[in-house]
């Protein structure tokens, strides 16, 4: 049985500029970008670069069985993982709410989650079946994007499990700030992305969404976007309160992964609108 937590709509830590001054853009006159709209790169040249990391999950499979104490055991590590903010699901043998914990996906990674079980002096059991999140190679926002904005709004707690619907619309920038709509609909409310999401600058110029696990670039701001949903973060009242003080007052939306929809279609072409459909088969002779 598997038990995913509910993920709030709040808001994961990122602090004003003068709380984060890595993270935004000078004090004096600030300057900050708008950028409500852009053309799509060569996607497929972009598909083709190699990827950074591999980007999957880590795991460290069970190899003992489980003791006669382990349903305490496994409420142990589910109370100090949930105390760190870095549980993400875990599992219960059987098929009934009551069985020990035999799975537990944590948001940190197999060397965060090595060094925090060692300074605490842990004994980490081996009959519980654990997952960990991959390595980001990548700053949250990079030096030359800093500058451009007034607050990153995204999370510091590793993604997840997510909803998969697919959503579709735009997200903006306007005066350093993030405003999101889907399709269809005003692009007006506070945008928030993921940890595993940064900002940085292209080759052109471009303010552009990148995936901080691969290094792949996902969008340009300003281009029609798709995200899977409705998206969930883990957000902090104090980042919340950051994000309201810069570009508030407004609602919330969790765009969460976004990536380009031409960058979608690029590697699924057969989803195109515009595609040429099959001719019909001929009569048979």
């Amino acid at each position: 049985m598997l038990k995913y937590l509910p993920l709030v709509f709040l808001c994961a830590a990122c602090a004003s500029e003068a709380e984060n001054p890595d993270e935004a853009g000078p004090s004096q006159t600030p300057s900050y970008a708008t950028q409500k709209s852009a053309p799509s790169p060569d996607y497929r040249a972009l598909l083709d670069e190699p990827a950074r990391s591999a980007g999957g999950w880590q795991v460290r499979e069970a190899s003992v069985p489980a003791p006669p104490d382990a349903k305490a055991i496994g409420e142990t590590w589910i109370d100090r993982l949930e105390a760190r903010e870095a549980l993400l699901g875990y599992g219960l043998a059987g098929k009934g709410p009551d069985g020990p914990v035999n799975l537990i996906d944590t948001g940190l990674t197999e060397a965060e989650f090595t060094r925090w079980t060692a300074e605490n002096g842990w004994q980490v059991p081996d009959h519980i079946r654990w997952s960990f999140v991959p390595e980001m190679n990548l700053p949250r926002v990079s030096e030359a994007a800093k500058a451009a904005i007034r607050v990153w709004p995204a999370s510091t707690s590793r993604t997840g499990a997510q909803h998969e619907a697919l959503f579709d619309g735009r997200v903006e920038m306007r005066d350093g700030c993030f405003f999101v709509g889907e399709s269809g609909k005003p692009v007006d409310r506070l945008a928030w992305f993921h940890a595993e999401i940064g900002l940085d600058v292209d080759g052109e110029g471009f303010l552009i969404l990148r995936n901080r696990v691969s290094g792949q670039t996902l969008a340009r701001i300003g281009e029609d976007m798709n995200w899977g949903g409705p998206a969930t973060a883990q957000i902090d009242p104090a980042a919340k309160r950051a994000l309201l003080d810069a570009c508030g007052p407004g609602e919330i939306y969790v765009a969460g992964s976004p990536e380009a929809s031409e960058r979608f279609l690029m590697q699924y072409p057969h989803l195109r609108e515009d595609q040429v459909p099959p001719a019909a088969p001929s009569p048979q002779q």
